[in-house]
Order: C-alpha cells, then structure tokens, then sequence
C-alpha cells in the first residue's frame, strides 16, 4: 500500500488541506487591511513538553510516589499476619530505609528488625498449627482461626488500596496533563501576541511557519 494511501497518510493530506484553507481564509479576511499580510507562526508541542521542567519534576514525583506504594503493597502482603498499625509502621521504615538511607539511625533499625522478627514468628506459628490440623487442641485450633482470618483480612485490605492506589495516581496523572496543556496553551497565546503572529499552527501540522515560536515559549514556561 502506499504510504499516503494509508490512514495516517490520509489524515496528513486533510490536516495540510485544513491548513491552507484556513491560511487562504484568513488571508482573504486581511487583504487590503494589513499590507504585511498574516504572520505564521509553529510550535512544537511535543518538544516543549519534554523540555518543560514542570514536566521532569512531576515525573520524578509520580515514580517516587508509584514506587513507595509498591513498596508498601508488599510489606502488607509479605508480613500478612501483623496488625495493621504495624504493616504501615514497617513500610513506613522501610520507604524512610530506602529514600534517606544516612539519616535511618539505630533506634530505627532496631524497630524495623522488631516488627519483621514479630512477623516470621507469627509466620512460624501459622505453619506449625497448619502442619498438623488434626492434633489441634480448641485453644489451638482458635488460634488457628485468628492467625487464618489476619491473613485474609490482609489480601483484602490489599486489593482495595491497589485499586485506589491506581485511581490516585490516574488521578495525579491526569492533573499534571491538564496543568500542562493549560500552561501551553496560555504561554503560546502570549508570545504570539509578543511576536504579532496571527495564527499558530502545531509543528506536526504545518510543517513550515514564518516563526517558529518554539524556543520562546519553553523559556518563558521554565520562568514560572
């Protein structure tokens, strides 16, 4: 198939034809009022969200967070049998551990070796009883039954903050898009007024332009 028989190869012949009716338009619309005629300008969108600085750092924010409660999600799930105060208390230490591993003091180190001690014993004790179900005494098997019951109340508890954990974050995520489209938006709008372009078109569409705004406006976006 050629290539302008495409899809894409056909969407690029109506975005250059939309172009130039739109230029011969607003070419008609000025003849005789302006002697200098329309002033064009492109931008590129794309390369000024990845230089846009704002854009870095939200991304760095975003992993950091993704990471974090990663690393919280299995510590519930490695040590399913510790209260829930103590789950979060020992994912709490070990983000600390891991993000500001020179100031993680002994006292610190010594409450998360606590908590991941207190945790393999429970582990322990959940295996012996299962070992041997049958031998049971009642005070065993109710004991059994609590240690069984912590876990699944773990898986649970589990699930639902994976699924809020990821309406968060698409939440975040779409936040930080609508920032900075609107950030774009506003920043294009004033350096084409600056430069007296009449219209901008976006670098994929127009592939040539009388201005290329590009440049001003990551500089005047990385000045907020």
């Amino acid at each position: 198939m050629n290539k302008m028989d495409s899809p894409a190869g056909l969407r690029a012949i109506v975005l250059g034809a939309i172009v130039l009716c739109l230029i011969a338009s607003i070419t008609g619309a000025n003849a005789g009022q302006d002697k200098g005629g329309i002033k064009i300008a492109v931008f590129d969108q794309e390369r000024a969200r990845n230089e846009y600085r704002y854009v870095a750092t939200a991304q760095v924010d975003f992993q950091k967070r993704l990471e974090d409660t990663d690393l919280k999600l299995k510590t519930w799930q490695q040590n399913a049998l510790l209260t829930q105060g103590d789950q979060n208390k020992l994912a709490e230490l070990l983000i600390e551990e891991k993000r500001q591993a020179a100031t993680f003091d002994n006292a610190k180190k010594a409450s998360l070796k606590k908590l991941q001690d207190d945790s393999k014993t429970l582990t322990d004790e959940l295996r012996q009883l299962q070992a041997n179900p049958a031998g049971l005494s009642p005070q065993q098997k109710e004991r059994l039954a609590i240690l069984v019951r912590a876990a699944s109340d773990t898986e649970s508890r589990t699930g639902a903050e994976q699924q809020k954990a990821r309406e968060d974050l698409q939440k975040i995520d779409n936040e930080v898009s609508a920032k900075v489209l609107k950030d774009m938006r506003e920043t294009v709008t004033k350096v084409a007024k600056e430069k007296g372009c009449s219209v901008v078109f976006s670098a994929g569409v127009a592939w040539y332009g009388e201005t290329d705004i590009t440049e001003t406006v990551i500089s005047t976006l990385n000045k907020k």
